[in-house]
């Protein structure tokens, strides 16, 4: 009995392996046919595509040469007229290239003289303060450094520190105004068409 049953569960398995596999076949073979009947579709209702034309060298052949005719002939001459007025201008724009290079060349020497020679006064200015800072530097660490000499001359040095302190003052005045000058002579120079080179 034991043996029968056991057969007779493997038959039931193998059957319904068969049954199983066969319904999946089948499905899928309904899915694959809608599939191709989608593709069908796309394609009956897909827009006609425009026809183009293929051109060969047979299309493309060259017109056959013709005889000159009398407008060939003066064509010719204007071309050559034309070329020889185009020569004349070319050496008229040559002329004006060297002339405004030229020009180009005194406007910068002109600029940048002027500029150098504000910069040599901008630093002449500052060396001055400098030696004036020094100066009272040196005068204070000898003043603060004697108390006799602060005992006696103390209104001298302070009048003395006013007038160094009002020097420095100026000075440094006329620096800035030379510094502004000087940015002034730049922007003048750039309006006036000096190159770079010459306004740095």
């Amino acid at each position: 009995m034991k043996h029968f049953v056991s057969r007779f569960s493997a038959i039931f398995g193998l059957a319904s392996l068969l049954i199983l596999t066969s319904v999946i076949l089948v499905s899928s073979a309904v899915g694959q046919q809608s599939l191709a009947d989608a593709a069908r579709k796309a394609r009956q209702n897909k827009p006609a595509e425009p026809t183009t034309k293929v051109f060969t060298n047979d299309d493309l052949r060259a017109a056959p040469p013709t005889e000159k005719s009398a407008d060939d002939s003066a064509a010719a001459v204007s071309d050559k007229t034309a070329s020889a007025d185009d020569k004349d201008k070319a050496k008229d724009k040559d002329k004006e290239e060297k002339k405004s290079g030229d020009d180009q060349a005194a406007i910068d020497k002109e600029w940048g003289e002027k500029i150098s020679a504000q910069k040599d006064s901008i630093a002449l200015m500052e060396r001055e303060l400098d030696v004036l800072e020094r100066e009272n530097k040196l005068r204070a660490a000898s003043y603060y450094g004697d108390a006799g000499t602060r005992l006696r001359d103390e209104k001298k040095y302070a009048e003395e520190d006013r007038k160094y302190r009002d020097d420095i003052t100026t000075k440094q005045k006329a620096i800035d105004d030379a510094k502004s000058k000087l940015d002034q002579m730049r922007d003048d120079a750039r309006k006036a068409g000096a190159s770079p080179s010459a306004i740095s």
